[in-house]
This record gives structure tokens, C-alpha cells and sequence, in this order.
């Protein structure tokens, strides 16, 4: 491509712009149905119960040393691609039916909780979930809910350690 003078991309805000659904069971991940999986009764839109760092999922990628006989620079190589939630999601503590708190929690006596987070970027909040927008679903097992510390800067809040048990996935959404 030719050189040409810069110019800055559009860029679309983060807030307004992603919805996070809890889905329990996902037959396709590349492709989660709207109108059945993300319209069951099980599945809820928990985006807004998350803090604004609550949800840390980030991935990513080492290298490893190559080193050659000869060679007086050490190569490298890249090593796999890690995804992870770090030391877990981070919501507020609502006793509200579909909020996180209430979704998330293990139901008693199990102390996990297995299903799939549906992560939807760059369409505003207020679209309802439609065939053909872009998802990336994320397999997990959640462990129990930890309650927050009390530091008076805000609202009560759990975090909850988040295990990724299977691919992420990269689709759309399906009818």
C-alpha cells in the first residue's frame, strides 16, 4: 500500500457497546441459537451487574528461548495462547432475579457452577440478540462466590473465580 497521511480510525466505546449473557448450555458454541439459547428461560443478560474491572478476561502469548549452537543471538518461538480471567469476575451483590449474584451461584450442594459466558461487542446494549452478530462464547466452571471487602468506596460485591474448560469460541449468533 501506498504511504499516506495518517489518519485515526473509528473507535467504538466499551460502554454501551457490550452485553455479556450467562447461558448454561450452548449445543454449538461457534454459533449460539438467539431465539432458544439466548432466549431460554435459564439465560440471562448479566452485563450490568459486573464492576468496571469485574470482568477481566485477557489473554496472552510467551516465548520460548531458541537457542542454536553458533548462533550469538538466541531465537525464539511463540508459545501457546493463554486466556484467563485472572483472579475472577467481580459483580455487586443484588438479591435482584438475573443479577449476577443470584445467576452465578452454585446451587447448594454442589460449589461450582458450569456454563458459558456470551460476550457481544460493538452493538449497542439496547439491541435484543439477532441472527448474525458476532459473540465470542466462553466455556467455564465457576467456583464458589467470595464475598468482597467492605472499603467504603462503593457497592458490596463478590468475585468469583472463573476455570475456562473448553475452547473460546469466535461466531455469530444463530436464528
Amino acid at each position: 500500500m501506498a504511504d499516506s497521511a495518517d489518519t485515526v480510525p473509528p473507535a467504538i466505546d466499551q460502554k454501551g457497546n457490550t452485553v455479556i449473557w450467562w447461558v448454561p448450555t450452548i449445543a454449538d458454541l461457534a454459533a449460539p441459537k438467539a431465539s432458544t439459547e439466548i432466549g431460554a428461560a435459564t439465560a440471562f443478560r448479566i452485563t450490568h451487574s459486573f464492576t468496571p474491572a469485574g470482568w477481566p478476561l485477557a489473554g496472552s502469548q510467551a516465548t520460548m528461548l531458541d537457542e542454536r549452537l553458533g548462533l550469538m543471538t538466541p531465537l525464539e518461538s511463540l508459545d501457546q495462547l493463554v486466556q484467563t480471567f485472572g483472579s475472577g469476575v467481580v459483580y455487586v451483590d443484588s438479591s435482584a432475579i438475573g443479577s449476577a449474584a443470584v445467576v452465578l451461584k452454585p446451587i447448594s450442594p454442589l460449589t461450582t457452577k458450569a456454563g458459558n459466558f456470551v460476550e457481544r461487542r460493538n452493538i449497542a446494549n439496547t439491541v435484543l440478540a439477532a441472527a448474525a452478530q458476532p459473540v465470542r462464547t466462553i466455556p467455564v466452571l465457576l467456583g464458589g462466590q467470595i464475598r468482597g471487602a467492605v472499603d467504603g468506596t462503593g457497592k458490596f460485591t463478590y468475585t468469583q473465580q472463573a476455570a475456562i474448560t473448553g475452547p473460546i469460541v469466535e461466531g455469530v449468533l444463530a436464528v
